[in-house]
């Protein structure tokens, strides 16, 4: 690269240099409000960066080009192309027009379309550097042998550039505004005429923005030419050698990355040049290049080893009021020491700073301290007549020292509550002082409450301005100042901040609570607060009906008012120390429409939400260490400048100036790309995707372009014909799969909408799959006429005779199964003496209750089949015990249990009836699975034992035994009613006692019915015999 050369000597890391430079005027720097943000290279080291109108970042190396799209690194060492390998190593320079990469290394030009690297041209001699001139599709190539070389992007074609044949050209410059271009040899820079322009063999950076053409030297000078009129201008110095420049038009400012110190930042918007230095960044030694990308962030490569290679410099809400002003800077140093800042105010174009030491007055329009402060000069005076006169009283070692607390405007004056004096008025028109002292004041009182001793009321602390007094906090109370007169209320102790309730009463805090000042100015009343957490209440917020309060380093929100007075905590997440602000402020959004926010300080943490409803915060910005907030110390209130949306906060280190609107205003929608598709892992790119038929899975690749901070995105996606309507994700996800589409179009649709609302570009991808011939609708066709043509042929010839003698074959089938299933169930009745027929009624019951429940007709015979030998098991057991007329012992109960497996056992070779074994196994589980054999539960229990179960239990309590007579139906119901839920499937239960009460469930229905020829069981009608 062309700077390398004048580099290689140089040491790789070197010390801070100065923080400040000379310039004309101190003003607050460029990088006051900016955060770095490091981007970690897989390999350090950058030469050059780049960004394609899609929203890639590309970043030359020497290891190869790495692209970035804000989450994921994709890096290029090779290429191959008709056949021939190319290697992408040490990356001199980047140019792009459009979606199109121009990357040069040492002895090629590649270009990257279309997704994919092409060679442009091979060159004879080492490239230093490549320029693109985008309006005349030019290519200009700089060699160290072989001159400057034009490449005609259009027509394909390659020249020397006039006048340069031969020589070493390290740098080119296009004028674009002039239409002239200039060129950098070993001993200068020449126009395209061959006129020496400079001669200079130091010169390490050739620019040209508009009609100006920069010219950078290793010592710091920075020569600026006008190639309209063929003049040079005024020259800049920087303290360190200048490897790079980059104009932004936007702030105004060139910005110079040099080898040691970072990135001096050279202001032209307010006339002359005016130079800053941004020095305290990761990334500061051996800067090579800069870019600024489409959302405004300013990027920074460092080619040195060790750090992270490329930093994105990014703007927030937060800035720094005195970041760099070199009066302020001069206090941090001992006896002048005072930049712990208590207040600030604004009337005019003057911000009144109150310090611990000091007032100071800075010119917002000028952007300095003023020198000169008659302020500051009278209290001085005043103070040094204070200390002579304490000390002629005594001996001799008396000083007197005040301390500025706080500032208010009132009535076109500006106000100043100090400790040790009292309340001093200036006029800012007349620039009259006024001190109202002890002495003033206690010659001046309109009423005095609760205490005749007022020697502590020159003990001020804070304030707070209304249209009818200035209200006055100080070390025992409060006062109020009419402009002439003060009232005076003692309440004990200091009042740390005052403001007023909903109905414009007078409210101030006190450590120990919150009070309301009576109209007439002699009575307070305190506001229940919490008082089970012990600490001070340091801020308070009047919102509507609600009032805020804080206590140490939690929020709380009370309604003054309300019977109960109970006070609702809002967690603050992640707080630290006591939180000493808190204030509403209103905006207007970049609509003009009224908007409000938050502000929440700790004494390091800086909250910005839209709400405080809730219990907690959910939605905020934050502000910390990690991105340059100082410690705050509010002692009263920051100030909000409505007129100019900029709220002030207090810190003990300067200023920091919140801008609510330039969250919105400063923001644009954020860029997204489908980087590929990969069809069964290939990729594939464009917005015209042919798939081929055997293509199993296709994934979009999807990138999002958030360079700047965020909280997040919310991503859309819809495949037209696979997705009904759009889907939506937030996580990391970054692609999406579809697998087996058949052959087809598809359109894949994709889009982002960001923290603000604000939606990205949208995406559009067209799919066409190619159908397999089974996909086609004349193979179906065809398939279809064949198909109904055999089967017309063959089932009109056979089907009638098989389906005939198949219905034969089952009808005999099913009276065979069923006479041998209702013998068999004879069989086991008669081995039970007491529950004679109990296996036909069970069977005829299950058969019912599943006929109620819309099971299918195959279903219903089947489930009678199933029931008719559920109790088959009892064949095994004894039968002393299976009769016998007492009650069973624990032993003879469990061998009565086991008539369940022992049934599954018997039956587990027949295969013909489905669920037969289930049937006898597990019809005496009960819902709540304190049955047996299993304890099955639920639903886990098969739905035929749950059916049998019911219809066991109904046949048993509706038939008469031995041993007790039928249960009334009402009693009958009431078991399942109760049982239901336990014994009972309930769904199942309510069937059963709806039929029971309908009377489709009779007790009789067993000796009620018959087997007809048809192998079904029917029931005999009133008017009919039973057939023999």
């Amino acid at each position: 690269m062309k700077k390398r050369f004048l580099q290689w000597m140089l040491t790789c890391l070197i010390v801070f240099a100065a923080f400040f430079v000379c310039g004309q005027t101190a003003r607050a720097s460029y990088m006051s409000n900016k955060t770095e943000i490091p981007v970690n290279l897989e390999v350090s080291g950058a030469e050059a960066l780049c960004e394609t109108d899609d929203g890639y970042v590309w970043i030359a190396q020497y290891s190869g080009l790495t692209r970035y799209d804000s989450k994921e690194f994709v890096t290029y060492k090779n290429f191959q192309y008709n056949g021939q390998e190319y290697n992408i190593i040490n990356v001199i320079a980047l140019a792009n027009k459009g979606n199109a990469l121009y990357v040069a290394t040492s002895d090629h030009v590649y270009v990257y379309r279309n997704d994919h690297f092409e060679p442009l041209t091979a060159v004879d001699g080492f490239i230093t550097n490549i320029e693109l001139d985008a309006k005349s599709d030019l290519l200009y190539i700089c060699t160290r042998e072989n001159g400057g070389i034009v490449y005609d992007l259009a027509a394909g074609t390659e020249s020397v550039i006039p006048g340069t044949q031969g020589k070493a050209i390290r740098d080119f410059a296009p004028g674009d505004a002039t239409g002239r271009y200039y060129y950098q040899t070993d001993e200068g820079v020449y126009d395209q005429d061959g006129k020496e322009i400079l001669q200079n063999s130091r010169l390490l950076e050739l620019y040209s923005y508009g009609t100006t053409l920069y010219l950078a030297e290793d010592s710091g000078v920075i020569y600026r030419y006008d190639m309209k009129n063929g003049t040079f201008l005024s020259e800049i110095t920087v303290p360190d050698q200048v490897n790079k420049l980059l104009y932004s038009e936007e702030d105004q400012i060139l910005f110079a990355a040099c080898e040691k110190d970072g990135i001096y930042c050279i202001d032209f918007s307010t006339g002359e040049p005016v130079t800053t230095l941004a020095g305290d960044l990761d990334n500061k030694s051996q800067l090579m290049d800069l870019m600024i990308d489409y959302q405004g962030n300013l990027w920074v490569a460092s080619h040195f080893i060790g750090t992270s290679g490329v930093s994105i410099i990014t703007r927030n809400a937060l800035s720094e009021l005195l970041y760099d002003d070199p009066i302020w800077h001069s206090l941090n140093e001992p006896p002048a020491y005072d930049r712990n800042v208590y207040a600030v105010e604004r009337y005019g174009d003057i911000l009144y700073i109150v310090c611990s030491n000091r007032i100071y007055l800075y010119d917002l329009t000028r952007k300095v301290i003023l020198p000169d402060n008659v302020l500051m000069k009278t209290i001085d005076e005043y103070a040094e007549r204070r200390t002579a006169e304490g000390q002629a009283g005594g001996d001799g070692s008396y000083s007197f020292i005040f301390s500025p607390k706080d500032v208010e405007i009132f009535r076109n004056k500006v106000y100043f509550a100090i400790t040790n004096i009292g309340l001093v008025e200036y006029d800012p028109e007349t620039e009259q002082v006024v001190i109202y002292d002890y002495d003033y004041i206690s010659t001046h009182l309109g009423n005095l409450v609760n205490d005749p001793d007022i020697a502590l009321t020159d003990k001020a602390r804070s304030m707070r301005s209304f249209d009818d007094a200035l209200i006055i906090g100080y070390s025992r109370g409060i006062m109020r100042f009419d402009g002439e007169t003060f009232s005076v209320i003692n309440t004990g102790s200091n009042v740390l901040y005052i403001n007023k309730t909903k109905d414009g009463k007078i409210l101030y805090d006190q450590t120990k609570g919150l009070f309301v000042v009576d109209d007439d100015f002699t009575t307070v009343t305190e506001i229940p607060t919490e008082k089970s957490v012990t600490g001070n209440r340091l801020k308070f917020l009047v919102d509507g009906d609600a009032l805020y309060y804080t206590l140490n380093s939690r929020l709380f929100r009370t309604f003054p008012g309300k019977e109960d007075g109970v006070s609702e905590e809002i967690a603050i997440p992640y707080v630290k120390g006591s939180i000493v602000e808190l204030a509403k402020i209103r905006y207007n959004d970049i609509n003009g429409e009224p908007m409000y926010k938050y502000v929440i300080g700790s004494q390091t943490q800086l909250y910005i939400t839209d709400s405080l409803e809730g219990d907690s915060l959910t939605d905020y910005e934050s502000y910390d260490a990690i991105n340059g907030l100082q410690p705050i110390i509010a002692n009263t209130s920051g100030y909000y400048d409505e007129a100019e949306m900029k709220y002030y906060l207090q810190s003990t280190n300067g200023i920091y100036v919140y801008e609510p609107v330039m969250v919105s205003e400063d923001h644009l929608p954020v860029k997204i790309a489908v980087s590929s598709v990969d069809l069964d892992g290939i990729h594939h790119y464009g917005d015209q995707i042919s798939l081929g038929q055997n293509v199993s899975r296709v994934a979009f690749n999807l990138s999002v372009f958030g360079f700047r901070p965020n909280s997040g995105f919310t991503s859309y996606y819809k495949l037209d014909g696979v997705d009904s309507d759009y889907m939506s994700y937030t996580d990391e996800n970054r692609s999406i799969y579809y697998t087996n589409l058949p052959g087809g179009s598809y359109d894949f649709h994709y889009y982002v909408v960001d923290e603000y609302g604000l939606e990205s570009n949208r995406i559009l991808i067209h799919l066409e799959k190619e159908k397999h011939f089974n996909e086609h609708w004349w193979f179906w066709a065809i398939v279809i006429v064949l198909a109904g043509l055999v089967v017309f042929l063959i089932s009109f010839l056979i089907i009638r005779y098989k389906t005939r003698q198949s219905l034969k074959r089952q009808m005999e089938y099913k009276s065979i199964t069923l006479e041998s299933l209702q013998a068999i169930a004879r069989t086991i009745d008669a081995k039970d003496e007491y529950t004679n027929g109990h296996s036909l009624r069970v069977g005829l019951y299950s058969r019912q209750i599943a006929e109620n429940m819309g099971m299918e007709p195959d279903e219903v015979e089947n489930i009678y089949y199933i029931a008719l030998l559920h109790d088959i098991g009892k064949i095994a057991i004894p039968d002393r015990i299976l009769n016998k007329p007492g009650r069973l012992d624990d032993d003879e109960f469990k061998i009565m249990k086991s008539h369940t497996t022992r049934g599954a056992e018997i039956l587990k070779g027949i295969s013909t009836i489905p669920q037969i074994i289930e049937g006898a196994k597990s019809h005496h589980e009960k819902y709540d699975g304190s049955g047996y054999p299993e304890g099955l539960k639920g639903e886990n229990i098969p739905l035929v034992a749950r059916i049998i179960c019911c219809a066991d239990c109904f046949d048993a309590m509706a038939s008469k035994r031995v041993y007790k007579k039928p249960f009334s139906l009402e009693v009958i119901i009431g078991e399942f009613e109760r049982c239901a839920g336990t014994q009972f499937d309930p769904e199942i239960a309510k069937i059963v006692v709806g039929m029971i009460s309908s009377g489709k469930l009779k007790p009789d229905a067993a000796e009620n019915t018959y087997l007809g020829s048809d192998g079904k069981t029917h029931r005999i009608k009133a008017d009919e015999e039973k057939p023999e």
